[in-house]
């Protein structure tokens, strides 16, 4: 995914926290006091990021949630909300109409490639 954005070389940490880690993170820098899937944060543009691309932390429990939900497996879920919060570390954003059909296609696609590749495993 990350060559197929032509992202810089670096690494992104992956983080499972709690809901009430989750709830504390998105309150603290979004405002919003809930918990949700997925945070990211982006530190492209960051000038001494010493090759950290950025950070992005899934609630497993909102993911379990939506899973149910949308009547997939939650491991699909978990990797939809990875794929997506990657997107976000890259720049996409989803505050227009347009922009978000064009991350959610993006994430659609970079989510069925891997599906089809952890499926052959």
């Amino acid at each position: 995914m990350l060559s197929g954005e032509n992202a810089p070389g670096g690494s992104v940490s992956v983080s499972f926290v709690s809901a009430s880690v989750m709830r504390r993170t998105n309150h603290e820098y979004r405002g919003v006091d809930s918990e949700t899937d997925v945070l990211s944060f982006s530190y492209l543009d960051e000038p001494f990021n010493h090759g950290v691309l950025g950070e992005i932390h899934v609630c497993e429990a909102v993911t379990r949630r939506q899973a149910a939900e949308n009547h997939c497996a939650t491991d699909e879920e978990i990797a939809r909300v990875a794929v997506h919060g990657l997107l976000h570390v890259l720049g996409y954003e989803h505050d227009t109409p347009e922009s978000r059909r064009k991350m959610l296609r993006r994430q659609e696609k970079y989510l069925k490639r891997y599906l089809s590749r952890s499926a052959s495993c």
